[in-house]
């Protein structure tokens, strides 16, 4: 496990920039506030928000909810976006085809801009990048794809004449005529390399800012935002960088994903959207996904005092671990998240007073969650809350913006509590609160992400 306090206080990690865009707002303070002030984020999609929404609805059982993301704002932010004026106007087109490269810019310049990082800074090589997803631009690969989905239906209907003989796929016409179609729709290579890599916009922060430092894209599902966080960390404290730009994004409110999730039962099928997700409450039944970016810029005491920036938080320690149990699957006996606790607070030798936890609202993850907590051996249960309910889901970029409005919480000295929570199961033994509360300024905070394929993480931060 990893102890980022350190005997000298000029190697300590402390965050100096904060940037978000969510289903809530396209800033920090806007999404914080409305968090405060219990608004919800999920509602019903209609036929504009998500491709292919009237064949969704023939899909039994599945709700057609989504936390879905203000486009008219983000058009508008991207229109001010100091930093897309950078690129050529054919790559502005590109970057503004695919959210989840436009939303990551607009949550970095919100975080460089509280930081006041310039191009002095970051043009440099002990600044890294650690700025991970889950996926990469969907609706680009989908639209990639379209070629061959009709060449398959064509196949299918006795269209396509097979010239290569008994068991080939394709003949040689048919795949000059998809790859002539497939050029058509990017004839630079621009969106297959620009956007469509799970690290596209990682390489794109790395590109406008200058940055020739280490430069990775963590992948590790939901926990990909709070696991970029910590590894960022990990360079500082080494000593190996002075800033690190860490974080998370993703855009999946997209018909593939919300059936797919619909078949792994994890999305809610509750009749009303705004209280459809209910972490650890008695009536969950599971999320609802939701799209957004989160970025954390980190540093070294010694740099941010050294350039008059001023802290927001500070980053303690943490550590991740892995559930074997199976890729969609997790130890409900909650073992692995207190194996986890136990080891982080054993090297730091400091427990959490308040816990940001994962908090999906499935049964499943709910139980194994409080299991953990409740078996970690802490001295007195810290008092837990989810953001889901009003958040959704926000899949590979949950870890980052939760980890983001944790710290917030930090600076204001206030934990939002848990929307949609009504009557907490008896079986979820942990303290959950079920609104906003005020906190002392001395408390320790922690954070814990799960996510699919086994990935445990842990994070704990204090204020500055």
């Amino acid at each position: 496990m990893l102890n980022f306090k350190g005997n000298r206080s000029a190697n300590d990690v402390v965050v100096t920039g904060i940037g978000m865009v969510t289903p809530l707002g396209l800033s920090t303070t806007e999404t914080w506030q409305r968090l405060l002030c219990g608004d919800v984020a999920a509602a019903r999609l209609k036929a504009d928000d998500i491709d292919y929404w009237e064949s969704l609805g023939r899909i039994p059982g599945l709700k057609r909810y989504g936390a879905c993301l203000d486009q008219v704002r983000i058009a508008h932010a991207l229109n001010s976006s100091v930093l897309l004026r950078q690129l050529s106007p054919q790559r502005q087109s590109v970057v503004r085809s695919e959210r989840v490269i436009s939303i990551s810019l607009i949550a970095l310049q919100e975080a460089i801009q509280q930081a006041g990082l310039t191009t002095q800074f970051t043009k440099n090589p002990r600044t890294a990048i650690f700025f991970g997803s889950s996926k990469g631009g969907l609706r680009t690969a989908e639209s990639l794809l379209q070629p061959s989905r009709s060449f398959a239906r064509r196949a299918l209907a006795g269209s396509v004449v097979d010239r290569s003989g008994p068991g080939a796929v394709f003949d040689q016409q048919t795949f000059a005529d998809q790859q002539a179609a497939w050029e058509e729709q990017d004839p630079y290579g621009a969106r297959w390399s620009g956007v469509f890599t799970t690290d596209s916009a990682t390489n794109l922060m790395a590109e406008l800012l200058g940055v020739t430092g280490p430069v990775i894209c963590p992948v590790a599902a939901c926990a990909t935002g709070l696991i970029s966080v910590l590894q960022g960390a990990t360079l500082i404290q080494s000593g190996a960088c002075d800033i690190c730009i860490t974080g998370s994004a993703d855009a999946a409110l997209r018909a593939s994903v919300l059936s797919s999730f619909h078949r792994l039962r994890v999305t809610s099928g509750h009749d009303e959207p705004t209280t459809a997700c209910r972490p650890f409450d008695r009536d969950r039944d599971g999320f609802v996904i939701g799209e957004g970016a989160g970025v954390l810029i980190l540093e070294s005491r010694q740099h941010a005092r050294m350039r008059g920036a001023r802290p927001l938080a500070q980053v303690l320690g943490g550590g991740w671990l892995g559930d074997s149990t199976g890729m969609t699957q997790m130890d409900e006996t909650g073992e692995v998240v207190s194996e986890l606790l136990r080891r982080t607070t054993s090297t730091t030798g400091l427990t959490p007073h308040v816990l940001n936890v994962h908090g999906t609202g499935t049964p499943t993850n709910d139980l194994a969650e409080s299991r953990g907590i409740s078996r970690a051996g802490f001295s007195e249960l810290p008092v837990c809350y989810a953001v889901k309910g009003a958040l959704g889901h926000l899949l590979g970029a949950a870890g980052s913006v939760e980890t983001a409005l944790m710290l917030h919480g930090i600076h204001n000295c206030i934990h939002p509590g848990t929307t949609n929570l009504t009557t907490q199961d008896p079986d979820c033994r942990i303290p959950v609160a079920g609104s906003k509360c005020q906190v002392p300024e001395t408390t320790i905070w922690g954070k814990l992400s799960l996510g699919f394929g086994g990935h445990v993480a842990f994070g704990l931060f204090a204020p500055p």
